[in-house]
């Protein structure tokens, strides 16, 4: 089950998974985006349009995996929007409880609903940000609500084992949600987004925006076998922009 799988960086880890031989279930909220996604991906993708930000949003999904997966499933990924922007004081109660419902609750609910159907030997990933370990500017409700997800993933590690739960934090990557970032802070700086994004990469030890197939890769392996020994655990996929011991 690939959360957020119609585009972006659940896009590429469908796209890796398939390529390795596997068949995904994408969910997404938006119907068009996921017919042409399956539509690209062939025969081993179906899709499920659900709002994983909603009470109703587990349930459509677990439903999904019956009809569509047989009603078990090898691996998850936990990835939705990203919560609005803003700075702490200027977002309003709304905007809060919206972030809550993405970051936390809803992925919470996901989980609940999806654990009676995960194989002894199946992987749980969930997608957090490189704000686990640093906060970004201008992102407030990432800053706050981000470093609970990575604390969601070691409290699930031990609740769920012997099913493997890991969170992956990507830095910046050339993605739609990268990109309204990017624009954003040369909208507050007043610089062109060229300049802005050659002042990013400049504090990337890589020296470069992630490639989405990068990230999807980190994924593969994690929800793979190859990586039976490894839970908890919060794994930067960010050119080294965020070091910690």
């Amino acid at each position: 089950m690939i959360g957020g799988g119609s585009r972006g960086l659940g896009r590429a880890v469908a796209d890796e998974l398939v390529r390795q031989g596997a068949r995904v279930l994408l969910v997404a909220r938006n119907e068009d985006s996921l017919a042409e996604a399956v539509a690209a991906l062939g025969e081993r993708a179906s899709s499920v349009a659900a709002d994983l930000g909603s009470p109703e949003g587990a349930e459509v999904v677990t439903r999904a995996v019956d009809e569509q997966l047989g009603g078990r499933i090898d691996g998850a990924l936990v990835n939705q929007g990203g919560p609005p922007a803003g700075s702490m004081l200027d977002l309003t109660d709304e905007q809060w409880h919206l972030a809550f419902e993405l970051c936390v609750a809803g992925p919470i609910r996901l989980v609940r609903a999806l654990t009676p159907k995960l194989s002894d030997d199946a992987s749980v990933v969930f997608v957090a940000s490189s704000s686990t370990r640093r906060a970004i500017p201008g992102l407030d409700a990432s800053n706050v609500l981000r470093p609970g997800v990575a604390a969601l993933v070691g409290a699930l590690a031990r609740a769920l084992a012997p099913v493997r739960v890991n969170a992956v934090s990507p830095g910046r990557f050339d993605t739609e949600r990268g990109e309204s970032v990017l624009v954003a802070r040369a909208e507050a700086r007043g610089v062109p987004v060229e300049e802005e994004r050659a002042a990013m990469a400049a504090l990337i030890p890589a020296g470069r925006f992630g490639e989405t197939e990068e990230f999807a890769r980190a994924v593969a392996f994690l929800l793979s076998p190859e990586a039976s020994y490894i839970t908890g655990a919060n794994l930067a996929v960010d050119g080294g922009l965020v070091v910690s011991a």
